[in-house]
């Protein structure tokens, strides 16, 4: 089936002769000529009744003309509301985003739900690692590691940053860590869901960037989890400011690390095509990097 042939057809019909219709669509005659004839062949009737002088629609040709100009509205009106959910967010929105990130980018789809009364929300939650996730199909995927599969995009929207955090109960008992290798001496508490899987955490000291072997006390999927261990004088745990700093201004945790450093990583958004974003995808990232650089400066 071809479109542009059926739409010559029907303005063939209209104008009622080849010079009209060439004139009217910037085709030559013996161009629309022989569209049509191949288009009759393809259909196996005959739809137009020539004459040297004239030219009718046979009855065939008369429903087919009624077709066309449904099917070609059909089109046009599919091409409209194609155009316009690209251009205004709406339909569903499915999105693949650890628990903790959902909660703090909360206000966000609030915010786009209030906005844009045509869209709706999927959310698929939940602290495991990305590559555990690809075989399913999203719109977005949020995560702190870039994707594992060369086919995926992946942008760059946040910088998160890091710190190593006790209560001030627990630092008391057990003093800071001076060194690297005095997390040997303490309870640590892992984050196994964003951090590497080699049970190792990372350090500046003496100028030098030390990767440390560690061998946790508790192992957790849910930094929110391992803040609660923290505030529970459990133990140490490498915390996000995001979720340390209230806590922190309030003193109920301190830095565990006695050096000054500079940890961070990078919040990932995750999607399959850079070709036709469709705006409740491109809206919402937009939306996600705003409300960061706002309460994250």
């Amino acid at each position: 089936m071809n479109l542009e042939d059926m739409e010559l057809f029907v303005n063939l019909a209209k104008q009622g002769s080849f010079t009209k219709a060439a004139d009217f669509t910037g085709i030559p005659k013996s161009t629309i000529s022989r569209r049509i004839t191949n288009l009759e062949k393809q259909l196996g009737v005959q739809l137009l009744a020539r004459t040297t002088r004239s030219l009718s629609l046979t009855e065939v040709g008369t429903n087919y003309l009624q077709g066309c100009e449904d099917l070609i509205d059909q089109a046009k009106q599919l091409e409209q509301n194609t155009q316009q959910q690209n251009d205004q967010p709406s339909g569903t929105l499915s999105i693949f985003i650890p628990n903790t990130l959902l909660r703090v980018f909360w206000p966000v789809v609030t915010e786009m739900i209030n906005q844009y009364p045509e869209l709706k929300f999927e959310a698929y939650s939940s602290e495991g690692r990305q590559e555990e996730q690809t075989s399913n199909r999203y719109d977005i995927m949020f995560h702190v590691d870039e994707p594992k599969d060369s086919s995926l995009i992946a942008r760059r929207i946040a910088e998160v940053k890091y710190d190593y955090y006790a209560s001030p109960t627990y630092i008391a008992k057990n003093g800071l860590l001076q060194k690297p290798s005095d997390v040997q001496n303490h309870h640590i508490i892992f984050n196994s869901a964003s951090q590497a899987p080699s049970h190792s955490w990372c350090f500046e000291y003496q100028g030098e960037l030390i990767s440390q072997p560690i061998s946790p006390f508790f192992s957790v999927q849910n930094p929110e989890l391992g803040l609660d261990l923290c505030l529970q004088d459990k133990g140490i745990a490498l915390v996000p400011h995001m979720l340390s700093k209230k806590h922190y201004q309030q003193g109920r945790l301190v830095k565990a690390y006695a050096h000054p450093q500079q940890l961070s990583g990078n919040i990932y958004a995750i999607y399959h095509s850079r070709k036709f974003l469709p705006a409740k995808v491109s809206v919402f990232i937009e939306k996600i990097q705003q409300f960061w650089e706002k309460n994250n400066n």
